[in-house]
């Protein structure tokens, strides 16, 4: 059992596997890895360094602290910020040697009046409709960066949707905008994880990959069905087993009842660790190879589920993950949640819930 409660296990092997078979999919575009939000959950700098090891050739985060923590770790590739940043933040991100994002006009003068020295992408908005200068400013752009200029990308509103025209349609907008203007050696990228996978005509110089570098489907699906292997796992033990009478009720307001004397094990996860309240009464862990369903609300500390007398105190409880021939999905957690498997992984709260990481070469 693990010295803390509750703690997620992070398989960087899974990671390194995932890498590679994306850039097989890529089929030779280069591949930077998103670790944004602590890697999704996982924990950037490990998750980093596993993702550059299996041959990512850069990296893409969303603040200047984001970058300059994975900087700090002594990781020297490049990594690109991609949210507008504000004037004072610009110095901190030259410092680091971080390609900056411009996402306007506006944004575009302020990096071009504070340093020759910069590194910018411009981020053209061909459907999103969230960031990005329109492809009729994107010669405007283009002047007012100048040499800065490294790279040109767009992002995707619907490349994990089964409707592929929206995509394509953004594919065209932005082969017009790459048609009308010349940008020399300037990368070009569009891909996420779900275009990656789908759209091969997405893929230009290099792709962004994020969901799936972590073995999680972009679209919520089976992550086998495409060859990834989910990289976390969330694990606590069984503190207190406890037996019920027929018609005793658990946790609060008492939305569970006991239809027959039976067993009941608390375990030390609730929502404060990231367990979703909205997972009440509708999700399972598995203890000694078995699934076990969760009984009534999910507390902020704790969660109780259902137990039988082979259930001992100490048991490691799989809450996402796997244990003997079961396994518990980001995924499927997702769906019981009403969310999203990324939502699932970025919301393990790393100050209740230690990371331990596996490398198994």
């Amino acid at each position: 059992m693990s010295p803390s409660r509750t703690w997620a296990e992070i398989d960087l092997s899974a990671i390194r596997h995932n890498v590679l078979e994306l850039k097989r999919r890529a089929n030779g575009s280069r591949l930077m890895a998103v670790v944004k939000a602590d890697a999704y959950g996982h924990g950037a700098v490990p998750v980093a360094k596993a993702a550059l090891e299996a041959g990512a050739e850069s990296l893409a985060v969303v603040t200047v602290e984001e970058g300059r923590e994975i900087r700090e770790a002594g990781v020297s590739a490049p990594i690109l910020v991609f949210t507008d940043l504000s004037p004072e933040k610009l110095p901190l991100a030259v410092s680091l040697g971080l390609a900056v994002t411009a996402h306007s006009i506006e944004s575009a003068k302020r990096i071009s009046e504070h340093s020759d020295e910069i590194s910018a992408h411009l981020k053209v908005n061909t459907g999103m409709n969230r960031w990005g200068v329109a492809p009729s400013e994107v010669g405007e752009a283009k002047k007012i960066l100048g040499d800065r200029l490294a790279g040109i990308y767009t992002h995707f509103a619907s490349a994990d949707s089964d409707d592929k025209e929206a995509t394509e349609a953004q594919i065209w907008a932005f082969d017009g905008v790459l048609a009308a203007h010349s940008f020399g050696g300037a990368l070009v990228h569009a891909a996420n994880s779900a275009a990656t996978l789908w759209h091969p005509g997405s893929r230009y110089d290099l792709v962004r990959t994020g969901v799936a570098v972590y073995g999680l489907h972009p679209a919520g699906g089976d992550a086998d069905s495409e060859d990834l292997r989910p990289a976390m796992s969330l694990k606590s033990y069984v503190a207190d087993v406890r037996r019920l009478a027929a018609g005793e009720g658990v946790s609060y307001g008492l939305t569970f009842r006991a239809g027959e004397d039976m067993f009941a094990a608390t375990v030390p996860v609730g929502y404060a660790e990231g367990y979703r309240r909205a997972l009440s009464g509708k999700s399972e862990a598995i203890v000694r190879g078995r699934r076990r369903r969760l009984l009534g609300r999910v507390t902020m500390d704790a969660s109780v589920f259902a137990a039988d007398e082979e259930v001992s105190v100490g048991d490691e409880v799989v809450l996402l993950g796997r244990q003997g021939g079961e396994r518990v999905s980001a995924e499927e957690l997702g769906f019981r949640a009403g969310t999203i498997n990324y939502e699932i992984t970025t919301g393990v709260n790393p100050r209740r819930v230690e990371r331990s990481f596996l490398d198994v070469r």
